[in-house]
This record gives structure tokens, sequence and C-alpha cells, in this order.
């Protein structure tokens, strides 16, 4: 074989081993797998609960009151109090009032308006379990003042713009509350009436 033709084979057959070796090392770059993170992210499952808190539960069980404001406070005990007052047709307890409490309670909410001043009058009573009584009265040994002139359990509260009158008698809770009651004597005829309205 000439010598020229020997040198061609032998650069050929170096090129090809060099062009594996190549292909090899690419190769084995190409195969290096990249590392990712492919976990999932955790996410929380937990819901948020609300915490409890110290107010009172709303009072939802009851006896009906059955008698009619009237009755509750006659007209009589009205004028006694305060002859410019007059029995509201229209009367709806305030949002979050004891009123209120006293009528999903099943019991009897009423309104009276000062026709000279504006002055509202909110008496209501409720007929409760022994259970729901104690409650109450716990609460209010916390949140008010004790009042011994009542003749029966009462408390009384002036917040600055009004006072709130509460009495127990028996199986009944009797909340007054009205701009016109600065100190207990204010609230007592009208604590009274109702007792004796409820035959108390």
């Amino acid at each position: 074989m000439p010598s020229f033709a020997s040198r061609a084979l032998v650069s050929f057959a170096l090129v090809a081993a060099l062009t594996t070796a190549l292909s090899a090392c690419a190769s084995e770059t190409d195969a290096t797998p990249s590392v990712t993170n492919t976990a999932p992210t955790p996410t929380s499952t937990k819901t948020s609960t609300p915490e409890p808190t110290a107010t009172q539960a709303p009072i939802s069980v009851g006896s009906p009151v059955t008698i009619g404001c009237n009755q509750l406070l006659s007209p009589e005990a009205i004028y006694a109090f305060n002859p410019n007052f007059g029995l509201s047709e229209s009367f709806t307890p305030e949002p979050g009032s004891e009123a209120a409490t006293i009528v999903e309670a099943k019991g009897l909410a009423c309104g009276w308006v000062n026709q000279t001043s504006g002055e509202a009058l909110t008496v209501a009573v409720a007929n409760l379990p022994t259970d729901k009584l104690t409650d109450l009265k716990n609460n209010f040994v916390t949140t008010s003042n004790s009042v011994p002139t009542y003749d029966v359990e009462g408390y009384f509260e002036y917040d600055g713009t009004r006072g709130s009158a509460e009495a127990f008698s028996g199986p009944y809770w009797v909340s007054a509350v009205s701009p016109a009651f600065f100190e207990p004597g204010d609230a007592q005829p009208i604590i009274a009436a109702a007792l004796a309205g409820l035959g108390g």
C-alpha cells in the first residue's frame, strides 16, 4: 500500500476516534440530570376558628308571657310616673338590647314615649327557667349595681345617657330602660308597677 494511502487511513482513524470521544463526553454532559425541587409546597389545611368571647349567650328559651302592655303597666301607673308618657303602638326593641333578648325568649317588650321631650321608656319581662335566671343574676352582679330598695333582687346602671333597671321576682326578669332614669329611685315606681302587673 502506498505510504500516502496509509497516512490517509491513519488520519481518518484518528479523526474518527476523536469524534467518538467528543461525542461520548457530550453525551455524559447532556445525560447529567438537572436537580429540580418538584415537591409540592405544603399548604395549611387549618382554618381559623373564632376565639370564644365572654359575651353572654343569647337566651332562646322561656315560657310565653301572655299579658299585654297595659296590663304590665296600667295607664294609671304610667300617669302616676309621668303623665306625659304614652304607649307607643309601633314600638320595636333596639337590636342587642335587654328588651330584644327578652322578646327572643318569648317575653313581652313595651315602649312608651314622652309626648313633650321625646324620651323613651322601655319595659320588658321574660318568664325564664331557674338556670337562666341564675346566669343573668350572676352577670348583673359583675356589670351593674345591686339595689336593695326594689324589694326584690334588683340592679341598676346609668351609662351617662340612660338608666337600666333589672329586677327578678319568681320566674320573672323585668327590665326597664329610659333616659329618665338617672338613679335607682327614678325607676323604682316602674319596677314596682310591673311586678304588680305580673301578680308579684
